[in-house]
């Protein structure tokens, strides 16, 4: 067993490739029954929900320049030259990377990843979810932290800790990981067994249709959602009525079109 102090309150115990993280002597909670996964609706999200996967992304492409930084990692540390430098810090061909939250009603997630409400989320089964990896892949809560120390590479926690510590700025997103290593292996795709969607949210402006491209992915996603989806929960998610807060909604029938009624009676302002 070998321990790692990430700051003044955060530790890391590591034993036989696994870990547990604590936070002022307390471990952390443990894998939750659900995880939630938001998408923009677009051409790559419904070729996912089509076809069952969960695309591997290289850290490079995340918004935050900080996530996956090889500068946490004490032996792979560079002077910076010039501004290019930058997107290499967190430039990573071997590990493929899947986010998930434990918060379905977050504002910033909808906002941010759920294209302000467009988009959709998935609600996973995490049992499941876990069922269906292999060896290449592994599911670990991030770890945030405001100060993170630097890590040797000869600590053997290192495998993992620069892709799992987030500046504590991000701990609203309460995020989960995949980690699957090799991802070009396996197209970047992370496969998953379609009965571990337990639900199926959409933000209320999905139904906005603004343009042919628009209507052609709605039309796209509703048609994948009742071939394939007909018998998980459709919600629709949005400011509620009354209160600064988001409210979520079961569509009758499991139909976008037979909820406009519900949706009228709950959100009335969206239709005035």
């Amino acid at each position: 067993m070998e321990k790692f102090k990430i700051d003044s309150s955060t530790e890391v115990i590591f034993e036989n490739n696994d870990w547990v993280v604590t936070e002022n002597g307390t471990p952390q909670i443990s894998v939750p029954k659900y995880l939630y996964k938001y998408f923009s609706l677009n051409e790559y999200s419904i070729d996912s929900l089509e076809n069952d996967y969960i695309y591997l992304s290289n850290p490079k492409d995340f918004n935050d320049p900080f996530d996956c930084n090889r500068n946490l990692i004490a032996e792979k540390q560079k002077e910076l030259r010039d501004w290019q430098y930058i997107e290499r810090l967190n430039d990573i061909s071997d590990i493929g990377i899947a986010c998930f939250s434990e918060n379905g009603m977050e504002p910033l997630l909808w906002s941010h990843y759920a294209n302000s409400y467009r988009g959709f989320c998935l609600k996973f089964n995490v049992e499941s979810l876990i069922n269906a990896q292999n060896s290449s892949v592994k599911l670990n809560r991030v770890i945030y932290s405001q100060a993170p120390e630097v890590i040797s590479l000869e600590h053997p926690f290192s495998s993992y800790y620069q892709y799992l510590l987030k500046l504590n700025n991000w701990n609203y997103e309460q995020e989960w990981r995949l980690l699957f290593q090799n991802p070009n292996d396996a197209e970047n795709r992370f496969y998953f067994d379609k009965s571990c969607i337990q639900e199926i949210s959409v933000g209320y402006k999905n139904m906005d249709n603004s343009t042919d491209k628009d209507r052609e992915l709605k039309s796209r996603f509703d048609r994948i959602r009742k071939e394939r989806f007909n018998d998980v929960p459709l919600m629709t998610v949005g400011p509620h009525q009354t209160k600064l807060e988001l409210n979520k909604v079961l569509l009758k029938e499991g139909t976008i079109e037979d909820g406009m009624e519900m949706l009228k009676h709950k959100f009335p302002f969206l239709f005035k």
